[in-house]
């Protein structure tokens, strides 16, 4: 009698293990894919409701089979509760998935939240001394010396002209030391500042040109400011040809929440210096485009005899 009194009892435990076990990795199921799935998916790209309705049907699942396989012991131990039971079951085990979830949630987005404070700070001291590497290489003290040189033999043979071309240089300067420190700038503004430092360029020498196409909405998509000049002035640094005309086309096109930008410039015939483009200024655009975009665009700068091309693909923010 004692003996299969033990042998029961062992064996009701060692079917408690099991169920245990079973219940236990059920449970785990859900967590797992809420904490590693629907939160990064979901949660942390805004989208509360989804997640919300699919963090339910999860534990719904859940405890269906959790109840499932238990519903034999429950049938046998409380015939007289069977419903409340049920009830209580279901009841207590939302909650506690829930509260279990939603810790294990908040342990994520708190970790997304101070990466994403960490990359709000790198942004800014990278975007600090992008501005002051801008200001320093972009329109430097050579440039300077050719336009006002320019400018002054113009004043003796067309003051018009001269007028024109310090006008459009007060516009690079102002764009740069004052419209280019806002977050974001129109991409028509900074085309037209493109425009302007390319028609300077124009002016310094005789035997270059460009070109600036533009398909889609341009007017009111905003950009980073001075996101696209590096390309440019980098264009423009390695495609003097005194013997050939030498040239830098920009193509700028919005398709489907993407702007695409392409800078393609002419390399002269005798190269003295091969163009970086692993150089600091290229390094800190691709580091600030990281900072900026993450994974949401992609840097591609390709090379042939004749041309070097920039293709530099962005997904527009809201």
């Amino acid at each position: 009698m004692s003996v299969n009194f033990y042998l029961d009892l062992i064996e009701g435990k060692e079917s408690l293990i099991r169920s245990s076990i079973a219940q236990s990795l059920i449970l785990l199921i859900p967590i797992y894919l809420s904490v590693f799935i629907l939160t990064p998916r979901l949660l942390l790209k805004n989208k509360l409701g989804k997640y919300v309705i699919s963090v339910f049907l999860v534990i719904a699942v859940a405890i269906l089979f959790s109840y499932l396989l238990r519903q034999e012991d429950i049938e046998r131990e409380y015939k007289l509760y069977q419903f409340w039971l049920a009830a209580f079951f279901f009841i207590s085990s939302i909650i506690q998935l829930s509260l279990i979830i939603a810790g294990a949630s908040a342990v994520i987005v708190f970790q997304d939240y101070v990466k994403y404070g960490q990359r709000i700070d790198e942004l800014e001291n990278a975007t600090m001394q992008s501005e002051l590497e801008q200001l320093k290489n972009q329109i430097n003290p050579h440039f300077l010396f050719n336009m006002l040189n320019n400018a002054n033999v113009l004043i003796k043979e067309n003051p018009v002209e001269a007028v024109h071309v310090l006008s459009k240089l007060k516009d690079l300067l102002k764009y740069q030391l004052k419209d280019s420190t806002s977050e974001t700038v129109y991409l028509a503004d900074d085309i037209r500042f493109l425009t302007d430092y390319l028609n300077m360029e124009k002016i310094r020498r005789d035997n270059f040109d460009f070109i600036i196409s533009m398909e889609g909405e341009t007017a009111h998509i905003t950009v980073p400011p001075l996101l696209f000049i590096p390309f440019v002035e980098n264009a423009v640094k390695h495609n003097n040809d005194n013997r050939k005309l030498s040239y830098v086309h920009l193509y700028f096109k919005t398709k489907e929440e993407q702007l695409i930008f392409i800078c393609i410039n002419s390399k002269p015939a005798e190269q003295k210096e091969k163009p970086v483009d692993g150089g600091i200024g290229l390094a800190n655009i691709s580091r600030r485009l990281q900072l900026l975009y993450d994974t949401d665009c992609s840097l591609q700068i390709n090379e042939t005899d004749i041309t070097y091309t920039v293709n530099l693909r962005l997904k527009l923010k809201n």
